[in-house]
């Protein structure tokens, strides 16, 4: 009797502490524009004669890249929300003098908690799934490579499209995560500062990782 008694009472507990939580539900939409530094990290890079044979090759290697990013987001309660973004490369990398590549474009969707940390300061933790599309260019460059007699003979040489990706990436979806603080300006005007990990490549193991600074407006 005791148990039947005490459990419809730690459910109502728990709910109302979820709920505590969670907060009210309010109706509340922002958008979001602002600049994101994209850093590819474990790219393989190899180097292919003009007859197809291997020259040599470069792994791991890192390029750092700049998007612009947009977003539309709503509170579902006052500490919940989910958003959609999108995004496109601005700047982009070369590696080895002989690749360039960026995120030609990328689409999330997000859902977390964001909770206040102070009367000016809150922090976010979102969650998300991204598609993706590698912006690539390759090039032939000239290297020097050992000779029979222990000499250098130059060589042309390009990025591999048989040992390598095409188009850098093997897939085109990734879970995402975010860690994020939100900064009041004034009025309806919010900066948000956000570090996180954009997308992660299955088939090559190619992680690109996200910094961004964003002006919100809530409306």
């Amino acid at each position: 009797m005791i148990t039947l008694i005490q459990f419809p009472l730690l459910a109502k507990a728990e709910e109302q502490g979820i709920s505590a939580f969670l907060g009210a539900p309010i109706d509340r939409d922002y958008v979001a524009f602002g600049m994101a530094f994209n850093e590819f990290r474990s790219v393989e890079l190899i180097l292919e004669n003009r007859s197809g044979g291997v020259e040599d090759s470069f792994f791991p290697l890192t390029a750092q890249t700049y998007a612009a990013s947009f977003t539309l987001g709503t509170y579902i309660t006052e500490n919940f929300k989910t958003e959609l973004r999108a995004g496109t490369g601005v700047i982009d990398d070369t590696l080895k003098e002989a690749m360039d590549i960026n995120i030609n474009y990328w689409f999330n969707w997000y859902i977390g908690p964001t909770y206040p940390i102070t009367d000016y300061m809150s922090g976010y933790a979102l969650l998300g799934l991204s598609h993706y599309d590698a912006d690539v260019t390759r090039r032939e460059v000239v290297i020097k490579v050992g000779g029979d007699l222990g000499g250098s003979n130059d060589v042309v040489v390009s990025p591999s499209t048989t040992l390598m990706e095409e188009d850098l990436f093997g897939t085109s979806f990734s879970t995402s995560w975010l860690l994020g603080l939100d900064f009041h300006l004034v009025d309806t005007w919010y900066l948000a500062l956000e570090y996180g990990k954009l997308l992660e490549d299955t088939d090559t193991n190619i992680k690109v990782y996200q910094a961004g600074a964003y002006l919100r407006y809530n409306f």
